[in-house]
């Protein structure tokens, strides 16, 4: 049970096809410096920056995560006006590494033709923040990549990239955390309360796995069954609703508008 998870998040439920495969935080060691540069590194810098600059689209995040060993996992899409996402960003923490950043994706007809990583590398004897950018074909290959390192984060614009081995930034764990399956799927895992609000706790059905927090504001429907027998529903897949809030003081949370008893 994971009573003890209390923390706030913002997020939409948002349903989405899966791009990539594999662990995209695995895919940053060692990588070897090469020397010239990409033909179409003009068209695909292009694409991605249209996309940065375009303030018509929508965005939907997702739940935020967090696993008893402090790791935590976010993802927000953004959406054109026919709902087709051109874009993910994956923020991450993970306790095991003490790697920390972001991840964007970039994606055109459903797949992405270009990543970007911001992170801090804690598995090297000197720490180093590490921005890497990816090209990919119609097909989802890398074709390219350039990269670039400082010891403060800061620093990383005003460094020249340098060609590096072009290999595979997974979105696949996004897609998971966007589509909540997989270690981010919603179970009932337990209540909680910071003495004010009440909180239903939702992830994958693991003593330590990823958890996300709910305010409670109205026990209706099936919400009112996991309040009346709370460890006889642990582990009941849920199909949730929710939105973010603010209070008057700024402070943004999750609020959970309906919980549905999967069959």
């Amino acid at each position: 049970m994971k009573k003890g998870m209390i923390f706030f998040l913002s997020a939409m439920v948002f349903f989405l096809a899966a791009c990539g495969s594999g662990d995209p935080k695995e895919t940053t060691e060692d990588t070897k410096k090469e020397q010239g540069a990409y033909k179409d590194e003009s068209d695909f810098e292009g694409r991605m920056a249209a996309i940065d600059q375009n303030e018509k689209l929508s965005v939907a995040n997702s739940l935020q995560y967090r696993d008893n060993a402090g790791s935590t996992e976010e993802v927000s899409a953004y959406l054109d006006a026919d709902q087709n996402i051109l874009k993910l960003e994956e923020e991450f923490s993970d306790a095991k590494t003490q790697n920390f950043g972001t991840l964007t994706f970039y994606l055109e007809n459903g797949k992405k033709f270009a990543s970007r990583e911001v992170y801090q590398e804690n598995r090297q004897e000197k720490p180093m923040f590490i921005e890497r950018i990816t090209y990919f074909d119609q097909s989802e290959k890398p074709v390219y990549a350039k990269m670039r390192q400082a010891t403060y984060e800061i620093d990383l614009e005003t460094l020249p990239y340098e060609t590096t081995k072009a290999e595979n930034v997974s979105a696949s764990r996004a897609m998971r955390v966007l589509n909540q399956e997989g270690e981010f799927e919603t179970t009932f895992q337990g209540l909680a309360t910071d003495g004010t609000l009440q909180f239903v706790i939702v992830g994958e059905n693991t003593a330590d796995g990823f958890a996300a927090s709910l305010a409670v504001q109205h026990t209706e429907g099936d919400i009112k069954k996991l309040f009346k027998d709370e460890a006889g529903m642990i582990g009941t897949p849920l199909e949730i609703q929710y939105e973010r809030m603010v209070d008057q003081t700024g402070l943004e949370f999750q609020v959970l508008l309906s919980a549905k008893i999967k069959k």
